[in-house]
């Protein structure tokens, strides 16, 4: 496919960094220069309220999150077993039916009826365990933020969590529809009772599980006249399950093969949404974030997906997570990656004319202080022929620990601190280089192409499979 000049203007694209001591530390000291932090509430209490007196001081925006994030997992745990022993039953009844369940009637009846049931329970649970619209008002303003995430009506995204698919229940599209009318009617009154929308604009929370309920989603919002936006793609994010098929209104789209919903559904929910929001409107969200999405593909794929709202952003704790916990550092050459460290080391230990030449400034600091020693990595590989590189050798005492220092992972300790603040600055890095880049492309109007080149190149070095979901992604966002 190939996707010519876009005429159209086009969306400066930004990355909102999370609200830690280290990422402030690191644009103090002019190693990064974030587009402004995202925090909550619960989170601005001691160090954090303080952090958030600091960045406002110096100029750089705030965006207040709703802190409904953390709702979720106490939700998911709640009912997390009988969901899981539900799911298997679809797995049993899709393996029998050779493909994925596409309604309620590739169910069992008794399975669809207990599934109608733990979706009501989750919804309630959902429904209590939100803050009053009042209550979380007061507690962002006091924040002193320049932008705020607003109303939300966590049931979809509890879903979602709990792998409650709208195949699974028999519930009418218009069932959906209510609930983000009603947000967006909350949303109405909630910036009435704040006054000015300018001064600190809000961003209510729409919610989807997939391309129709996002454009029912679209033209609420719209019909309600709001025109910052925000919703929920972290859930999206943290599906590992598989679909051969997608619904676009009336029409069943066959993928031709089982495909990672992660990335299906998360371009197929933001085209709805704009398509929903189009209709109604007749132009596109003034401005738009995507929560929970740090994946560098993703966000290539949104911002063409959306690429005629004025002002996008994103925001994701995965590139803390992915450094800190996950042993995964982002790349951006010859494709956006992200890299286990222990592959990594096993390259370079194996292939002699390789090094770790990342410009950024984290990783030029800290192999400055730290050095690749790369002759010791060489000499592991020649000695053992090592068909891979385990956690233990990067370990303290491991064979490849004082090898790769910034691959490493050190106990704790201010070693493990410097390894950490490296790899999380890095990955963070490799995101804002990318949002640069996709806003300039924005500007020379070119973003289509710029884009279609980056999912070309990832594709040249994944799976089959995962190079089918993101070129159905990309079908989908270039439209």
């Amino acid at each position: 496919m190939v996707l010519l000049r876009e005429a159209r203007a086009m969306p400066k694209v930004t990355f909102v960094h999370n609200l830690k001591p280290d990422a402030v530390q690191a644009a103090v000291s002019g190693m990064s220069d974030p587009a402004g932090y995202l925090v909550a509430p619960g989170n601005a209490t001691g160090q954090g309220l303080e952090l958030t007196r600091f960045v406002r001081g110096l100029g750089f925006d705030l965006l207040v999150d709703n802190g409904n994030f953390a709702l979720l997992g106490p939700i998911g745990r709640q009912f997390g077993v009988e969901a899981r022993t539900l799911h298997e039953e679809v797995r049993t009844a899709e393996r029998a039916l050779g493909r994925t369940a596409r309604g309620p009637g590739d169910l069992p009846a008794d399975l669809s009826a207990r599934y109608g049931d733990l979706a009501d329970r989750v919804r309630r649970a959902a429904v209590d365990a939100v803050p009053a619209d009042a209550s979380l008002a007061l507690a962002q303003d006091a924040l002193d933020p320049t932008s705020v995430i607003g109303v939300e009506d966590l049931t979809m995204a509890c879903w979602l969590r709990l792998d409650v698919e709208p195949a699974y229940l028999r519930r009418p599209r218009r069932a959906y529809r209510r609930m983000n009318r009603s947000v967006a009617r909350r949303a109405v009154r909630a910036a009435a009772a704040r006054g000015d929308p300018a001064a600190v604009p809000t961003l209510p929370v729409a919610s989807a599980l997939s391309f129709n309920t996002a454009k029912d989603a679209g033209r609420e919002f719209a019909a309600a006249g709001l025109t910052s936006i925000s919703m929920g793609f972290g859930a999206y994010m943290a599906d590992d399950h598989f679909t051969d098929h997608l619904y676009r209104d009336r029409r069943r789209i066959d993928l031709g093969a089982n495909l990672p919903q992660r990335y299906t559904r998360t371009v197929a929910a933001a085209v709805g949404f704009w398509e929903g929001y189009d209709e109604v409107a007749h132009r596109p969200p003034a401005r738009f974030h995507f929560l929970g999405v740090g994946a560098p593909i993703m966000i290539a794929l949104l911002a063409l997906a959306a690429r005629r709202t004025p002002e996008l952003s994103f925001d994701a704790t995965s590139p803390i997570l992915d450094a800190t916990q996950g042993g995964t550092i982002y790349s951006d050459r010859p494709a956006h990656l992200k890299l286990r460290t222990r592959k990594v080391a096993h390259r370079l230990a194996r292939e002699p004319a390789l090094t770790w030449d990342c410009p950024c400034p984290f990783c030029t600091d800290f192999t400055g202080r730290s050095p690749f020693d790369y002759a010791r990595g060489h000499a592991w590989f020649a000695t053992t022929g090592a068909t891979d590189v385990t956690t233990a050798d990067l370990a303290p005492g491991g064979a490849l620990f004082e090898a790769y220092p910034l691959l490493s992972e050190p106990a704790a300790g201010e070693l493990r601190r410097e390894v950490s603040y490296a790899r999380v600055g890095h990955n963070h890095w490799i995101i804002d280089r990318l949002a640069r880049s996709l806003t300039r492309a924005s500007a020379r109007g070119t973003l289509p192409v710029r884009v279609t080149s980056i999912i070309r190149d990832y594709q040249a070095r994944t799976t089959p499979v995962f190079a089918r979901a993101v070129e159905v992604g990309l079908q989908l966002a270039a439209g």
